[in-house]
C-alpha cells in the first residue's frame, strides 16, 4: 500500500522543490492580495513567480 500510494503522489508532486517553489509563490502572492490589498501585485507575483519556478525547474531538469 505504500508504494502505491507513493507512485500515485509521484504523479502530482515529480519535483518536490518546483512543487515547494510554487507553494511559496502561492502564498506571497496571499500575502500581497489579502494582507496588502494590492491584487494586481498579486496576479504579477503568480505569473511571473510560476513562470520562473518552471523555467528553473526545466532547466535543471535539462542539466540531469
Amino acid at each position: 500500500m505504500k508504494v502505491i500510494a507513493a507512485e500515485i503522489l509521484g504523479l502530482f508532486v515529480d519535483d518536490q522543490g518546483l512543487a515547494l517553489t510554487v507553494l511559496g509563490v502561492v502564498v506571497v502572492a496571499a500575502v500581497a492580495a489579502f494582507g496588502l490589498h494590492a491584487p494586481p501585485v498579486a496576479g504579477v507575483v503568480l505569473v511571473l513567480g510560476c513562470l520562473g519556478a518552471l523555467v528553473v525547474s526545466t532547466m535543471n531538469g535539462a542539466k540531469r
